[in-house]
């Protein structure tokens, strides 16, 4: 058994089995300005800051975010860090982008907004245990594992969901400090 076991792990090796990981958040806290395009606020940034350490180690090659100042600069730390550039994607070709992602093979992470980090998921055809996320609930780091191709287009994904940072406030809390946006 054991011998099979050592077989299996060299063989693995040589034609490099790796499982790839796309890691997808919403963007941190937002303040109210600049109206049409807001920044993060100081929490936000410490969030952005957060974030970056919890990726450092991951083997992120590939960094998505929209072209909005809250989601560029919620991937910033990172990418200072990390050395990887950001990339811009558009929301009105989620489905087309998402499978850009899947085909590279890459260890990925993607900045997204509230209306949209879920939408990603279902796309991909997986089941969130959170179905929306409210206004002032920014700590969810989504990690989907891409295990292997099934096939011409196919994919074997596991979503798993975790917090990163300091804990958002109950979605029923509805006090002002807790709607930060």
């Amino acid at each position: 058994m054991k011998i099979l076991a050592i077989f299996f792990l060299v063989i693995c090796t040589m034609v490099q089995c790796k499982s790839t990981k796309v890691y997808i958040v919403r963007h941190a806290e937002k303040s109210k300005n600049p109206p049409q395009d807001p920044d993060l606020t100081a929490d936000g940034r410490a969030r952005a800051e957060n974030l970056a350490m919890e990726l450092k180690n991951k083997g992120i090659t590939e960094v998505y975010s929209t072209d909005t100042r809250r989601t560029r600069q919620t991937a910033e730390p990172f990418c200072m860090q990390s050395g990887v550039p950001v990339k811009f994607y558009n929301n009105d070709t989620l489905l087309k982008f998402l499978y850009h992602v899947l085909d590279a093979e890459k260890n990925t992470l993607i900045v997204g907004h509230s209306n949209t980090t879920i939408q990603m998921l279902k796309e991909l055809g997986l089941h969130p245990t959170i179905k929306t996320i409210p206004d002032n609930d920014y700590d969810n780091l989504f990690i989907i594992t891409l295990k292997s191709k099934e096939g011409p287009g196919g994919y074997n994904l596991k979503l798993r969901e975790k917090t990163y940072g300091k804990k958002s406030p109950p979605a029923s809390d509805t006090s002002m400090k807790a709607m930060v946006k």
